[in-house]
């Protein structure tokens, strides 16, 4: 009986088994060129989990990873060990050839490629003496992180990363000159990167080649709908645009202007609109569009007007009714005028300001108490006006992160006729000063150019005179200067002073006090002529419009 028994029961074991493979196929089975698999892959394929979702499957990575028998983290911390080693000791080859032991263990670590490439282009080439060595050891971190965009194709942060070091490390390191040359006629490197199909000559600047690289990585999180994580959208969104500023900026360093400048300005300035007009989400999660400030600042106040029409004089009866409870120090602290007070009188009368701030809100509830029939329309209007004013915080807070006020009107005003000659006379006066040694000329191109500058800054009020265009008119500035000191004059002499046109520029830049005496000289001469000084850079005029 008890025989019997376990055969019965192994037979019924081998059935439960057969029929239980039915749903493990059904569930289970992988994918295959020609058959879409289980239900499981197909829920895996959908969701974007299974490992070619990521990039590229090695087998060779496979291999060697199997290979460890479950010690990879064992095998990876030794290989760091040993890359770390062979860089103390910059043994290169074996550095090398280690990193490519690493990728084949840890290829969608994203960190690993960044940290690597980071060691390659920026840590290892400095260590070389000529700077071809160096640019060479630049354009392996390039190829290494490259290689890591393969097996993690759909990473927006790593093609980023990408874009930053060929932009960056080619267009802001010392050797850039050099770099940015050697890029462009680096046949072999553009065959690699581009796969066999490189860009034509006149496309190979590295700035172009990272702003296609950004463009990628923003196509990734548009198209493939990848989250860029903690990343933030304001900067992440602004890369491509920043990009091809920055080769506008670069070409017009290396001495081409005139129509092919003011077409890489033009496409920077329409890059620069299209970043702006993007949704974007902010960081209370709400979506924003940079270029609505105006639009969402005339709805608020169009709103605030129809609310305060509401009930007339509603807000005046809380902001007196709540005077009215002030402390007696406080009202007395008040009732000093605001040069003369104290700091405590300065402190209560902050405090008594903060104190008389009457919400939207406060006055809705207001409003119910005393016209019941206008409290739902009185609430309402407050909840539009509270999440619209939340819109324009978020917005002004994240322009101010991109600087969007500053490149929109630097994009606008670099295309211009003006901007384009004043920064070709600046340059063609640097060169008769630094190869033609012909003080003269060098001088009057600067002033030609000065004077052409003063036109743009004109036009163009809102720009700021400490910005970034002022630290670049004081580097010609400064150039200009060395010439009258080599002509025995200085910038506060008469004649110079006479027609020099910047010196609001040198003022809100002179960081150093490089120019304090010239600049005192000037005001005691237009003070002592009857002439109107010219402002403070942060002073406006009374009467015109203040510098926003």
């Amino acid at each position: 009986m008890t025989e019997n028994n376990s055969f019965y029961r192994k037979i019924i074991y081998v059935v439960l088994l057969a029929v239980l493979l039915f749903p493990i196929s059904y569930l289970g089975a992988p994918a295959t060129v020609d058959d879409d698999g289980g239900k499981l892959a197909l829920v895996r394929q959908e969701a974007g989990l299974g490992q070619s979702n990521l990039g590229a499957i090695d087998p060779a990575s496979e291999t060697i990873r199997m290979a460890t028998l479950g010690l990879r983290g064992i095998a990876v911390s030794i290989l760091w060990n040993k890359a770390n080693d062979y860089k103390k000791r910059e043994d290169w080859t074996n550095f090398r050839a280690t990193l490519e032991q690493l990728a084949k263990l840890q290829p969608y670590f994203i960190s690993f490629w960044k940290y690597q490439a980071w060691n390659l282009a920026y840590n290892v080439s400095v260590e070389l003496d000529d700077v071809r060595d160096r640019y060479s050891y630049v354009t392996r971190g390039i190829d290494f992180l490259k290689e890591g965009t393969k097996y993690n194709q759909f990473n927006p942060h790593l093609i980023s990363e990408l874009g930053w070091f060929i932009g960056n490390k080619i267009g802001r390191a010392d050797e850039r000159v050099e770099y940015r040359r050697l890029f462009k006629a680096d046949d072999d490197f553009h065959n690699r990167f581009f796969d066999g199909n490189p860009p034509p000559p006149e496309q190979r600047d590295n700035w172009l080649v990272s702003r296609r690289e950004y463009e990628d990585s923003v196509s990734v999180v548009d198209d493939k709908k990848k989250s860029i994580g903690q990343k933030n959208p304001t900067t992440f969104f602004a890369a491509p645009a920043m990009s091809q500023i920055n080769y506008a900026e670069a070409i017009e360093e290396d001495g081409v202007f005139q129509e092919k400048a003011r077409a890489a300005w033009r496409t920077a300035s329409k890059l620069w609109n299209d970043y702006g007009n993007r949704e974007m989400q902010s960081s209370r999660g709400s979506l924003i569009r940079l270029a609505d400030l105006n639009r969402e600042e005339l709805v608020a106040r169009k709103l605030e007007s129809e609310f305060q029409n509401l009930a007339p004089g509603v807000r005046d009866e809380i902001v007196a009714e709540k005077r009215a409870n002030l402390p007696a120090e406080v009202v007395a602290a008040l009732a000093v005028p605001e040069s003369i007070r104290t700091e405590e009188q300065q402190r209560l009368a902050a405090e008594a300001d903060a104190s008389l701030d009457v919400s939207m809100q406060e006055i809705a509830e207001q409003i119910a108490k005393k016209y019941p029939d206008k409290a739902a329309q009185a609430n309402k209007l407050a909840n539009q006006i509270a999440e619209i004013q939340d819109r324009i915080f978020l917005i002004k807070n994240n322009r101010q992160v991109s600087n969007y006020d500053y490149w929109k009107t630097r994009t606008d005003f670099e295309q211009t006729s003006d901007a384009l000659r004043a920064r070709e006379l600046a340059h063609a006066a640097n060169q008769a000063f630094k190869e033609d040694a012909d003080l003269l000329e060098a001088r009057r191109l600067y002033e030609q150019s000065f004077d052409l500058w003063a036109k743009v800054l004109d036009a163009h009020p809102s720009l700021e005179f400490d910005s970034t265009t002022g630290s670049d008119l004081m580097e010609y500035v400064d150039k200009y200067n060395e010439i009258l000191q080599q002509l025995d004059l200085r910038l506060s002499d008469e004649e110079v002073d006479a027609s020099f046109p910047l010196w609001e520029i040198v003022e809100a830049s002179d960081q150093e006090r490089k120019y304090f005496d010239d600049i005192a000289e000037h005001k005691r001469r237009v003070e002592g002529s009857g002439q109107r000084p010219e402002p403070e850079a942060d002073t406006p005029i009374e009467g015109d419009d203040p510098v926003e």
